[in-house]
């Protein structure tokens, strides 16, 4: 599922975030519009619900952009990304 968050630099929108990808069980989940210019692993933590997960990211450019791609590892492997 893909979804423009229109910013994910409030803790309440990750939250939100990580609670519809549990209630839907999804396995993979691609961001759009984060207009984050760094993800560490807090922001990784509090979207995925479990500690089985990859993901790949872009930063924002200015105030428009970003991109997150966040999957379950178990499902998904990763062979490349763009970062």
């Amino acid at each position: 599922m893909t979804f423009n968050v229109r910013g994910l630099g409030r803790r309440m929108k990750r939250q939100e975030v990580r609670r519809i990808i549990k209630k839907n069980g999804m396995d993979m989940c691609c961001l759009q519009e984060t207009k984050l210019e760094y993800v560490d692993d807090r922001i990784g933590f509090e979207i995925w619900p479990g500690k089985e997960f990859e993901w790949a990211w872009r930063e924002a450019e200015g105030r428009s952009g970003g991109l997150i791609s966040i999957w379950n590892m178990k499902v998904f492997v990763k062979t490349s990304s763009w970062h």
